[in-house]
């Protein structure tokens, strides 16, 4: 259903639209419409301003073409054609469209034109070719965007989104190149990447900051239309020789497929619950082809040639594929919520997944309770993320807590600092009343040794006893691992609490069952590294019987005794 109709001044180059403001209530995105050197904005489909390119200097041999001509003594047909031969010399990129109209003329009207013309030109309009927009601060499907337009002359113009004044301008390449198609991915404050696909079988990249952006690729044929893929930062490009190609995002070339007939547009069909990117490809037989790399998983046909395609929201149908075709038909696809993409279709060997028997996911149809609950969740979406934004902060703080316990009870295995890197380890052998720990000192630093490092090992006398505390470590070698076994000794007093046997089950173990290690280095006060062995308890078979029982019996008189009072 038609709901407006607005006469445009001329062809239009390109549309897009994009929102200037993230105010609530949100108001409804501009509409930006590209001619030849200017660009139209029209807010709730009526125009309100326009935009017009800054105009660029004719070049010096062009200049001295048109001060001959204007000058009366050269207005004969002889020097008017020789003249004119020298407008023809210059390349037609730079040449001014006031010079190619007056090319194109006879030579009687060149006569008369010469007559007419009283100013000498100074400048020529620059034209656009291609349009696009750039998100400023947020990925947001409603924050605010930037316009970015490529000009005839090679150059890319970055435009304020409130003010649409120039933010910056950037050179497509050192070498003459006319941007054809762009594609904008990252954040105008952030980073950002402009890859864009020339009339001259070139791909260009331009970054943030940047004044000339660089060639990434040739193709060896004209380019049709290009896409990057977000997950990977991917290129895809089909060109006139039926070819559907995928460069990395430095441009390596990665894989090639043949198309069956001359492609015609491509866009991306992201279905995000089924976790993969589609591309789509039409073709002039009127197919369109879904790939997911080099794979064809899918084919639709329209019955028409697809000359502009576009798979995105539309109202509340998040898969949408828009189709305008070469008669000027208007086409909406809704993808089912139960599509599943599977590799079958393509003649692809099933995933190890797959073929172990895994169900797809069950997903419901799209009921009126669903469209309620997306609805009330998208008008809350403020107090939803304020509730995960606290969840988040209590999260961190638990966090960090844990952090600082860890750092107090000094349980961390790696140096900070100036030095190099060095990892302590240990580990506890035997069932006891006599351990063998063995630490292991590793040198992690791949470029220099580590000398004048020392040993020492910190417990209660009264619980267990070290047989050599303190261990001189020799120079370490980098990467090399050094170990050093000791011998300690658990210490019973007299009357044996049973209790200590069953420490781990109790966990009334406290600061008994603990042996720090502590590796020192010459000239520093602080050890390099401290770590904490937990001691395993003591198995009571390795004791002496007449020990565990005095124990027992010391216990069971207490009890009689506490009970007679």
């Amino acid at each position: 259903m038609q709901t407006s109709d607005i006469l445009l001044p001329e062809l239009p180059l390109g549309i897009v639209g994009f929102y200037t403001s993230e105010a609530i209530p949100r108001s409804m995105p501009i509409i930006a419409v590209a001619f030849s050197s200017a660009v139209y904005l029209y807010r709730n489909m009526k125009f309100f301003y326009k935009y017009l390119l800054p105009s660029v200097d004719l070049s010096v041999h062009e200049m001295d073409v048109w001060k001959q001509l204007i000058n009366s003594e050269n207005q004969t047909p002889e020097m008017i054609t020789i003249l004119q031969e020298n407008l023809k010399a210059i390349p037609p990129k730079i040449l001014s469209l006031q010079s190619q109209n007056f090319l194109a003329l006879t030579l009687d009207q060149q006569l008369e034109y010469l007559e007419q013309a009283a100013e000498l030109p100074m400048w020529k309009p620059p034209e656009i070719t291609c349009i696009s927009t750039l998100k400023m601060n947020s990925i947001d499907q409603y924050s605010v965007s930037c316009l970015v337009v490529g000009t005839e002359d090679g150059y890319i113009i970055i435009l304020d989104p409130q003010t649409f004044t120039t933010l910056s301008q950037a050179k497509l390449c050192p070498m003459k190149k006319t941007p054809y198609r762009m594609i904008t991915t990252g954040l105008y404050n952030v980073d950002y990447r402009i890859t864009v696909a020339s009339r001259e079988k070139s791909v260009c990249l331009l970054k943030r900051e940047s004044t000339e952006g660089r060639i990434l690729f040739n193709t060896e044929e004209h380019i049709i239309s290009i896409e990057v893929i977000t997950a990977d930062e991917s290129i895809i490009v089909i060109c006139t020789d039926n070819t559907m190609s995928c460069y990395t995002k430095k441009g390596k070339k990665q894989w090639c497929v043949n198309l069956e007939h001359r492609p015609i547009s491509m866009t991306l069909v992201p279905v995000l619950h089924l976790g993969v990117t589609l591309v789509g490809v039409a073709l002039t037989s009127g197919h369109v082809h879904f790939y997911e790399g080099k794979a064809r998983l899918d084919t639709l046909f329209v019955r028409d040639v697809a000359s502009v395609m576009r798979f995105g929201r539309l109202g509340q149908e998040e898969h949408v594929l828009i189709v305008v075709t070469g008669s000027g038909n208007l086409m909406l696809k809704i993808l089912k919520r139960t599509a599943d993409f599977n590799s079958s279709a393509a003649g692809v060997e099933p995933a190890p997944s797959a073929a172990a028997g895994h169900k797809p996911w069950l997903i419901p149809k799209k009921s009126k309770l669903f469209l309620e609950q997306s609805a009330r969740e998208r008008e809350n979406a403020v107090p939803m993320h304020e509730a995960f934004q606290l969840e988040l902060n209590r999260l961190r703080l638990l966090a960090t807590r844990t952090l600082l316990d860890a750092h107090a009870k000094s349980e961390n295995f790696m140096g900070v600092g100036a030095m190099e890197p060095i990892g302590l380890t240990a580990e506890v052998e035997g069932l006891g009343p006599v351990f063998r720990v063995t630490l292991f000192v590793e040198n992690k630093s791949k470029e220099r040794a580590v000398a004048g490092l020392a040993v020492l090992f910190h417990a209660h006398t009264a619980h267990y006893r070290v047989t050599n505390p303190y261990i001189k470590v020799p120079l370490i070698s980098p990467g090399g691992k050094l170990k050093f076994p000791t011998k300690i000794e658990e210490v019973f007093e007299e009357n044996i609490n049973p209790d200590v046997f069953f420490r781990p089950v109790t966990g009334q173990a406290g600061d008994r069952a603990l042996v720090k290690v502590l590796l020192l280095k010459e000239d520093r006060k602080r050890p390099v590294l401290a770590a904490t062995v937990q001691m395993p308890p003591t198995d009571p078979m390795m004791l002496p019987f007449e020990k565990i029982q005095s124990g027992y019996q010391n216990n069971a008189v207490d009890w009689e005794i506490e009970r007679k009072n």
